[in-house]
């Protein structure tokens, strides 16, 4: 995974929307990119993809991950209701938090041996 050092962030409303429709922007690109690279349709792709970024941020935290990619199914139901979805956003949040701390954790020089 990636090593930044920066610390992590979330903007909601304009600024939100602005940061979204960038990396959307990024997405695509890398989408078409690597499918021409690899041979294969830009879905398939992004399945290939899905599952490498799961496998990295479990990396970090496991548990946050598993919570994460359910709650994003949960989202992505179409048979859910409205407040099943609102339900899934907030363990959607919960594990974004989890592994903001677990990059935190990691990025820092004592590493949680203090």
């Amino acid at each position: 995974m990636a090593d930044p050092r920066k610390g992590t962030r979330h903007q909601d409303g304009t600024a939100g929307d602005a940061v979204r429709a960038i990396i959307h922007a990024h997405l695509i690109e890398c989408t078409g990119m690597g499918a021409r690279a690899v041979g294969c349709t830009g879905a398939s792709f992004v399945t290939m993809g899905i599952g490498i970024w799961a496998a990295e941020l479990a990396e970090l935290d496991g548990q946050a991950t598993a919570i994460l990619l359910r709650a994003l199914a949960d989202i992505m139901d179409p048979k859910n209701t409205p407040a099943a979805k609102a339900a899934a956003e907030s363990r959607r949040q919960y594990a974004v938090q989890l592994l903001h701390q677990a990059v935190d954790l990691a990025m820092n020089k004592a590493e949680g041996r203090a």
